[in-house]
């Protein structure tokens, strides 16, 4: 009997070709084959005849599945099944911690319905699913415009400051109608007001004339608190905002009131930026947002350009033309009066605790991590080092006479004093947006330490949460990030099954030992559990909420902060331990016994 060998065909041997008789185990296994490939054959005819059946029962919706449908299902079903699992574990672990006392069983019901209400909102994200793209906001949608641009309704400029352009979103380069939704409201906020550029003979004789009354304003350094100054001037004509007559009389008059007029952060020279450089709109919605820094405003800048369909909203925002084309300051003076005077358009804010406030100032600008930033800190206040924060404080402390009127000018006197020319970042939250003067405007007033349901609550009240809300999507690590710099970030990129975070809805929660104590002002915990829920995590975030123990270590330095900042101090009392948005008739009533006279008559 011939043996197997491999290079016995090949061989070049003229012999004739003895027949091959393969081992028994080669044969066996060579029939395994064809008969494992029949029946694979017959298990096909199987399916085929099954799936001919139901579609004979099934003729008109009759549908295949590609296979990647198949694998987003199976996805999404184990998605949602890790997603009990993990909700179920949590409410196990819930009912182990009770300790069979009356008080713990108490501590323990309540911390679990808090818990259920925390898993309902989180069922209720929304879940990104490729295949009905459309549904979603344009800013999510595919990136299929790799370019950056000025936008094609801005007057051309020569000067470009940094993030001047919009990218990756070809409306902003094609159509001159972005960054509005109709011509109805590009033809009403499009009225800005007229600014010579720089080297034009006519800009220094503006700047004078505009600049008199910001400076006339700023002389006085110090507002005093009617806040609600529309019922004073409307002899208790408290019809405003109700009847459609009322509008004709201009109540709410920023350029009577003794505040720094709108239009003063137009201009770059010194004397304070203005009351309203920080409100920013959304056509969309009729809202009027009062975007404070250091509460956030640089979210709210962000979410308005979601809002918008910019795919680079994740971008630094402060500078973008899309932002800029829906500032109130520098709209003329007749359009800011009828959005001031129109009571479809709604007004609102967020005040912060302002020791964190202030100490978060200090962190991001005074001793930055970054060197550049305190370098260029010092460099304009005079200063050859970092400062402790106590001497911060003391700092402000200090009262002036009068405000530099140009930014040469600042040095250590432009750090002096808590007024109108006080640095944005630290002036005091009720000198914004006319808070100080007509609160009784704002529809809505919320706490920062309750941003995650009272912004929610706030988008859902003008319409914006079902429609941008609850998509918004953000990520803070900088390997997703992709883009040519923070001008130029990519949208984030999302995976079928991915939950979409929601508009400053919390994302991430840590855990700390039983044994570690939380100062009840720097964190927010529950009872009877090991739960610690932190700063949400956003942007250029100090985490100064964990550190104002450590910085104002002495009950002199608290108190003092205190009587820097009253105003805003008895504003944050009367929000701060409520879980609903506030409305400034209510909270201007408690504030002055004067508003408060006038409200009941």
């Amino acid at each position: 009997m011939a043996v197997w060998n491999r290079n016995y065909l090949s061989s070049s041997s003229a012999s004739p070709v003895k027949q091959v008789r393969y081992p028994a185990k080669t044969r066996k296994s060579k029939q395994f084959t064809f008969l494992s490939a029949l029946k694979l054959l017959l298990s096909c005819c199987i399916v085929f005849l099954a799936a001919a059946n139901v579609s004979m029962h099934y003729p008109v919706i009759t549908m295949q599945l590609k296979h990647h449908d198949i694998q987003n299902l199976v996805k999404k079903e184990e998605f949602l099944g890790d997603k009990k699992l993990r909700a179920r574990g949590r409410v196990n672990a819930q009912k182990r911690n009770n300790n069979g006392n009356d008080e713990n069983n108490n501590y323990s019901s309540n911390n679990l319905e808090r818990d259920t209400s925390r898993n309902k909102v989180q069922s209720e994200r929304e879940v990104f699913n490729s295949s009905i793209i459309e549904r979603f906001p344009s800013a999510l949608h595919p990136l299929t415009y790799p370019k950056c641009c000025q936008m094609a309704s801005s007057p051309k400029s020569s000067i470009q400051p940094p993030c001047d352009t919009v990218c990756y979103t070809e409306e902003a380069c094609n159509d001159e109608l972005y960054p509005y939704f109709t011509k109805k409201d590009k033809l009403l906020l499009s009225q800005k007001r007229y600014r010579p550029e720089r080297g034009d003979p006519e800009f220094l004789p503006y700047v004078k004339r505009a600049l008199q009354p910001c400076h006339e304003m700023n002389s006085l350094r110090k507002p005093q608190y009617q806040w609600c100054q529309q019922w004073i001037a409307g002899k208790m004509n408290l019809t405003y905002g109700v009847f459609p007559d009322a509008r004709k009389h201009f109540l709410v008059d920023p350029y009577a009131a003794k505040l720094p007029p709108p239009g003063c952060s137009l201009l770059q020279s010194g004397g304070g930026s203005g009351s309203y450089q920080h409100v920013i709109l959304f056509p969309k919605a009729k809202l009027a947002f009062c975007g404070i820094p250091k509460v956030g405003i640089t979210q709210w800048l962000q979410f308005l350009r979601f809002t918008i369909g910019a795919k680079d909203y994740q971008s630094f925002p402060h500078s973008k033309p899309d932002v800029d084309a829906m500032r109130f300051d520098t709209l003329q003076e007749h359009v800011q009066m009828k959005i001031l005077n129109d009571p479809e358009w709604k007004f609102a804010a967020f005040i912060r605790n302002p020791v964190e406030r202030l100490l978060s100032a200090y962190l991001d600008k005074v001793a930055s991590e970054k060197q550049a930033v305190r370098q260029h800190f010092q460099k304009n206040y005079g200063l050859n080092h970092t400062i402790s924060f106590r001497e911060f404080v003391n700092y402000l402390g200090d009262e002036r006479q009068s405000c530099p009127l140009s930014k040469k000018n600042y040095k250590i006197d432009g750090l002096r004093g808590v007024d109108w020319c006080a640095n944005p970042h630290w002036r005091p939250q009720t000198f914004f947006c006319g808070l100080s003067e007509f609160l009784p405007r704002f529809s809505f007033i919320g706490a920062l330490d309750h941003i995650e349901h009272q912004s929610r609550a706030l988008l859902q009240s003008v319409g914006l949460w079902e429609s941008h809300g609850k998509y918004y999507h953000w990520v803070d690590d900088k390997k997703e990030m992709k883009g040519s710099g923070f001008c130029e970030v990519q949208p984030p990129k999302l995976r079928d099954g991915q939950e979409l975070i929601g508009f400053q809805q919390r994302m991430r929660r840590h855990f700390a030992s039983n044994n570690k104590t939380q100062n009840n002002a720097t964190t927010e915990t529950s009872n009877n559990t090991n739960e610690v829920v932190p700063d949400i995590i956003y942007g250029h975030s100090t985490n100064s909420r964990s550190k104002v123990d450590s910085y104002y270590n002495s009950p002199d330095l608290l108190e003092k902060v205190k009587l820097l900042y009253e105003g805003d101090y008895k504003l944050w009392n009367l929000i701060k331990d409520k879980d609903s948005l506030s409305s400034g008739v209510e909270l201007a009533s408690k504030l002055s016994s004067v508003c408060n006279s006038l409200a009941k008559n």
